[in-house]
């Protein structure tokens, strides 16, 4: 059983995990595994393992409060989750078995710090007008053999790194298959999980998974994004993007500083 201080700890990196998710979209991996790791003592393969059990609970949250307004349209995406779900087991298998915790954190150190710049960089270009697309894009063997492609680079990092990668699903739901914005939503969210799922069996047959860990997170994250969503729609967007790969500038210092990868 969890002490008090570790009970606090999970259900704090849980609201903050939320509270990320809420304000940007993004997986909770870049707050799950770096808080894991420094305060619980977790070993990186532990921490990403857990990490992707989070991104099941939350995006399913989400997906269904979109499923029941009509906005999730798994059919058309159905090749985009195939394929991610295929590559989030190669992507776990190889991290399990092939790479070591210090090759994993630096990796992950790494993708924390490509985020950062990808996100400060986004908040200093000119805001761009919304277009919303009217009709999802019939499938075709070219969109098909896409939408597979893309799903199995996603899976695959998704298994390796732990992110459940639902910023980039959405871009390709928007871009690739012309959902409107609602639908690439709400689908996004449900692929995301499915991605997560195939990713958290492949690490918890090796052991790296706690459950019940990321059962406390993951409550303390749907908690944090429902605080958060009416933040999010008072702070202008730009503040948001600043001030959140602030956030992950910080995370990624603290990792190398004080982790210690086993």
């Amino acid at each position: 059983m969890f002490g008090i201080a570790q009970l606090i700890n999970l259900i704090g990196i849980g609201l903050l995990t939320g509270s990320v998710v809420g304000l940007t979209g993004a997986s909770g991996v870049v707050v799950v595994v770096p808080l894991l790791t420094v305060l619980l003592g977790f070993s990186m393969h532990a921490a990403i393992g857990t990490s992707l059990f989070v991104d099941v609970i939350t995006p399913l949250f989400v997906a269904w409060s979109y499923y029941k307004n009509g906005n999730v349209n798994i059919k058309s995406g159905l090749w985009l989750a195939l394929g991610a779900i295929v590559g989030a087991q190669v992507g776990s298998l190889v991290a399990n078995q092939s790479l070591s915790g210090g090759q994993m954190g630096a990796g992950f150190i790494v993708m924390i710090f490509i985020m950062a710049i990808a996100m400060w960089r986004k908040s200093m270009l000119p805001a761009k007008p919304r277009v919303d697309v009217e009709k999802i894009q019939p499938l075709t063997p070219k969109t098909i053999l896409a939408s597979i492609g893309i799903g199995l680079l996603l899976g695959g990092m998704s298994g390796m790194v732990g992110a459940g990668g639902g910023m980039a699903f959405l871009l390709v739901l928007i871009l690739v298959l012309k959902f409107p914005i609602h639908k690439a939503i709400g689908t996004s969210s449900l692929i995301m999980a499915m991605t997560a799922a195939s990713g958290t069996i492949g690490y918890a047959i090796h052991g790296n998974v706690n459950f019940l860990s990321g059962l406390l997170v993951g409550i303390g994250s749907i908690i944090g994004g429902l605080l958060t969503s009416s933040l999010a729609n008072k702070v202008s967007e730009k503040t948001l993007e600043k001030l959140v790969s602030g956030v992950f500038v910080f995370l990624g210092v603290l990792m190398i500083f004080t982790s210690n990868y086993q």
